[in-house]
């Protein structure tokens, strides 16, 4: 009896867990017997996706941003996520940090070195690369895909499912619960399942493809601070410190787990940040930076709605296509988790935060990372673009390094950030699968310890997996694919949230203070449903 009561306990949801451990079969299995043949076919699903739905890809985050000025100037953005007696489960500074290494993870520290120099060595535009042009339009762009629009994708979910959680009473954590306005009891039938695998199959993608990119920078740094080949062992090494370190993290919670983790790894970045603006190029990257931001604002409708279909170039479908569908893939897992770490906040509260300080967040990385690996590449001659094409993008962003003063000392805290920054995302998504694999959630809104730890394994099994097959490129743009029915899971969440506060507010004309009273039916019913799940 007493094994029979832990199962109970797991509050499993077998209707949405296994078909998405079959699915995973179903899509690596194949990648993994025949990875070049796996990638070719999701390589053209993605070109014909890129390139007969781009338009739909490009309009969706001005749409979101229409949304929010929708929001924030009326009396829904003021609207307090919880009792009206609630405050903040966490300070600003922790709330901040975890939506913010949980939203662009180790790549940030990647991607500010290596995204200015592609697009120097492949601009827009028709410009000729590695021309001063060229360089002109490569922090410009970086700004551009890592700023407003990519965090307004990221806040589009969080919204509706904050508003579910702290206002409707929502015992779940899965966003076919937020549907219900619109679904009605087809949320908790096979539609409602559907949409929740299809969210948890996406997310499994997305994060066991950034262990697969980061994994390889954690270990080629190693290599060069002792001076030891990067092997595919290493790499194993790489992902087992990951999932001890998420593993453990998950396990405590979020206040002594993820909290902390963030805490630590923000203070770490800004002190390793300062160093390299001060000993770098300062004038320059601050000269740059300031430009950059003017020519990304002065053309930010035509870099946003640029399709390329005179000259037909392919960049924005290689760049900016590409991305706005890898964060649409991202979007369930930080719209879940800013939701769930965002109780006692108002909804305006988080909509600045995501759509504002993310952004200004990550142009402090392009702005001294990105221009000091352009300033090497300009005026310092060293060929970085000639080493990423020629070695790689990891032996590109360790000639960085090694250009830097301690750079010994730099690296070896570098190892630190990439696998506390990484373990942070990874630590949120075991979390957030957990939550949405089961029925529900417990009093403090976590769901079961033994399920944060299965999903902890499972990602890095995956990551192990993809790395091993050599089917990186394969699962990633499968990844970016499922972007596609996201775009509807996340519509039809919008919808559904529009409907709901137009019932709520139509109740009460005037401010909407007394939102936990008017969801007091509702309420009954959800905690009527958990009564039967566990019986």
């Amino acid at each position: 009896m007493k094994g029979v009561n832990n199962v109970k306990n797991l509050n499993l949801d077998h209707k949405i867990l296994w078909p998405v451990l079959v699915i995973l079969l179903l899509v690596l299995v194949p990648i993994g017997i025949n990875p070049s043949a796996a990638e070719n076919i999701v390589g053209t699903t993605l070109d014909f996706i890129t390139s007969n739905f781009g338009w739909l890809y490009l309009l969706f985050p001005f749409a979101i941003l229409v949304f929010f000025i929708w929001i924030l100037f009326g009396r829904l953005g003021r609207t307090k996520l919880g009792d009206p007696d609630d405050k903040p489960e966490f300070s600003t500074f922790s709330w901040f940090a975890m939506i913010f290494t949980t939203g662009i993870a180790a790549e940030i520290m990647y991607e500010s070195i290596m995204e200015p120099l592609h697009f120097f060595n492949g601009p827009p535009f028709g410009i000729e690369p590695e021309t001063l042009s060229a360089a002109e339009w490569a922090i410009p762009y970086s700004f551009f895909h890592w700023g407003i629009l990519t965090w307004a994708i990221y806040a589009l979910p969080s919204i509706p499912i904050a508003y579910a959680l702290y206002i409707k009473k929502i015992p779940y954590l899965k966003l076919s619960a937020v549907c219900r306005p619109i679904l009605g009891k087809h949320s908790d039938g096979i539609v409602g399942k559907i949409i929740d695998i299809i969210t948890i199959v996406g997310l499994i993608g997305v994060v066991g493809t950034s262990i697969g990119l980061v994994a390889p920078m954690v270990a080629r740094f190693i290599g060069e601070l002792f001076n030891i080949p990067v092997t595919f062992g290493l790499l194993v090494i790489v992902i087992a410190l990951w999932v001890i370190i998420f593993g453990t993290s998950v396990y405590v919670g979020l206040n002594k787990g993820i909290k902390r983790l963030s805490n630590f790894n923000i203070i770490l970045v800004i002190v390793i940040t300062a160093f390299v603006f001060i000993a770098g190029p300062t004038i320059f990257m601050l000269d740059n930076s300031i430009h950059s931001l003017g020519t990304m604002l002065s053309n930010f409708f035509q870099m946003g709605l640029n399709l390329d279909p005179i000259r037909n170039e392919g960049f924005p479908q290689t760049w900016t296509v590409f991305y706005w569908a890898w964060w649409i893939g991202y979007a369930a897992l930080i719209g879940l988790f800013t939701a769930r770490v965002s109780k006692g906040r108002t909804i305006r509260q988080m909509i600045l935060a995501q759509c504002l300080l993310g952004p200004v967040g990550c142009w402090v990385f392009f702005s001294v990372y990105g221009n000091y690996g352009l300033h090497l590449q300009l005026f310092e001659s060293i060929p970085l673009t000639s080493i990423l094409v020629e070695e790689g993008a990891t032996d590109a962003v360790v000639a960085v390094m090694n250009s830097l003063p301690f750079s010994t000392i730099i690296i070896a805290l570098l190892i630190v950030v990439y696998l506390i920054f990484s373990a942070t995302t990874f630590d949120a998504a075991s979390f957030i699968l957990a939550s949405m694999s089961s029925k529900k959630l417990d009093n403090m809104g976590q769901p079961p310890r033994i399920q944060r730890l299965f999903w902890a394994f499972v990602l890095g099994l995956v990551g192990i997996f993809i790395l091993y097959i050599g089917g990186l490129e394969a699962v990633q743009l499968a990844s970016v694919v499922v972007g596609v029915p996201m775009i509807l899971v996340f519509a039809l969440v919008t919808i559904s949230f529009i409907k709901t506060v137009r019932e709520d507010f139509g109740k009460n004309k005037s401010t909407y203070t007394k939102g936990n009273q008017i969801a007091d039916q509702e309420e009954d019913i959800y905690v009527e449903k958990g009564r039967n799940i566990n019986k």
